[in-house]
């Protein structure tokens, strides 16, 4: 998938259903990150960044804005029915986004 098409289709499922996956959910617990702050921050649409990092999986990784000096970045995956799922998340510095 072309990823102008990816991201639109990102951009509309964010604010519908969102599966998350089990390995999405400890990683949360163990990064001590509320899912439901997440859910606010991805609703919120502000999409820093998108990368492709499967294409035969449809699976890409996402920068979100977080905090002042933080993005929030979530590894997900498109499925064949167009929701999304999550698989993995994490916060990082923005600096090492601009690198």
């Amino acid at each position: 998938m072309e990823l102008d098409k990816a991201l639109a289709l990102i951009k509309r499922n964010l604010k519908k259903e969102i599966i998350e996956t089990k390995h999405f959910k400890e990683q949360c617990l163990d990064r001590n990150l509320d899912i439901k702050t997440i859910r606010n921050v991805v609703s919120g649409n502000k999409i820093l960044g998108i990368v492709e990092q499967d294409e035969k999986e449809k699976l890409y990784k996402v920068w979100f804005y977080y905090e002042k000096n933080k993005d929030l970045n979530i590894v997900m995956r498109i499925l064949p029915s167009g929701k999304l799922k999550f698989v993995t998340t994490f916060p990082c510095y923005s600096d090492r986004r601009a690198r």
